[in-house]
């Protein structure tokens, strides 16, 4: 996977969900570059891609964004959701 195609997961300090995606991608072997939301320039990258969310973790990869909404349901990972975000459309 291209540099330009890796995920990036965008986290908080003392974020229990953002470490459970990150062991997730850990397991699975896939790359990703992680980068805090307590930046502005973090915050500016994620408006100006229309995600407006203050609650970590945000996941872009070439499927689009998914945010913690998107990567949990009922407190479950959303395994495939991530998947599909990894590969693109």
């Amino acid at each position: 996977m291209a540099d330009t195609q890796k995920l990036v997961i965008y986290t908080l300090e003392y974020c229990p969900n953002c470490e459970l995606v990150k062991d997730y991608l850990n397991r699975n072997d896939i790359p990703f570059e992680e980068k805090t939301m307590a930046t502005a320039e973090s915050l500016t990258e994620l408006r100006i891609n229309g995600v407006f969310v203050n609650e970590a973790p945000v996941l872009r990869g070439p499927g689009g964004f998914l945010t913690t909404r998107d990567l949990f349901s009922k407190g479950d990972l959303q395994e495939e959701r991530i998947r599909r975000c990894s590969e693109g459309p």
